[in-house]
């Protein structure tokens, strides 16, 4: 009898042995997965869109900025820049930075850096970064075609067309183009839009939106 006992222990223990390790695994390969992102209305990933993801005080492609360096002897002009695709440019004195997905503070901090502590330029720099205006250019099919629109902080296709007078009665809803300051390209369903935010996409500054006239 204490031999069955034992027996029955063993196989017991083998069992939730067994049970605990399949638990640790699967707990383990659903820590390590991350949620599935959300799809935009043309099947991409939302979190593929990189500028997207960054707050409105971090710098993209496109973004217009005023560079203004001070507190110091030979202080140049104040430059007004539109970062390129690369998102680098050139600065007073040779002085070359790479922007994007950069803080306005942090980059700041940076370019102060440079001069003064790398390449021993001054004792001392103040540098401020000025972001200018931030538009969205709407054109085509709309109602109030004047080129642009101000760039509301979340705003979407249907919000930026709406404040161009909304579409007119030629317009092609069915394939609306959305051109990013990187070059990136999209269409996008109009009608979709309206009825179901998931097709809604998102805008950034500097993109450009037109409402093709339709053939029929």
């Amino acid at each position: 009898m204490n031999l069955v006992r034992v027996s029955l222990r063993s196989l017991w223990a083998a069992v939730m042995l067994c049970i605990g390790a399949q638990l640790f695994t699967g707990c383990q390969t659903l820590d390590s997965n991350e949620p599935a992102p959300s799809k935009s209305a043309t099947g991409t990933s939302e979190a593929a869109k990189a500028p997207g993801s960054l707050g409105m005080d971090y710098l993209r492609s496109g973004d217009r900025i005023r560079i203004v360096l001070a507190d110091i002897p030979d202080a140049p002009t104040p430059t007004d820049d539109q970062i390129p695709e690369d998102g680098k440019l050139t600065l007073f004195k040779g002085v070359e930075i790479s922007l994007l997905g950069k803080k306005r503070t942090d980059l700041e901090k940076e370019i102060e850096d440079i001069y003064v502590n790398q390449r021993h330029l001054y004792r001392k720099m103040k540098v401020t970064i000025e972001r200018m205006g931030l538009f969205i250019s709407v054109g085509g099919e709309v109602r109030t075609p004047s080129g642009t629109v101000p760039y509301i902080a979340g705003m979407r296709l249907t919000t930026a067309i709406n404040a161009a007078g909304g579409c007119t009665e030629f317009a092609n809803r069915r394939a609306v183009q959305i051109k990013r300051a990187n070059g990136e390209t999209l269409k996008v369903n109009l009608r979709k839009a309206v009825d179901d935010p998931n097709y809604d996409v998102p805008l950034y500054p500097g993109d450009t939106v037109h409402v093709h006239r339709t053939l029929l």
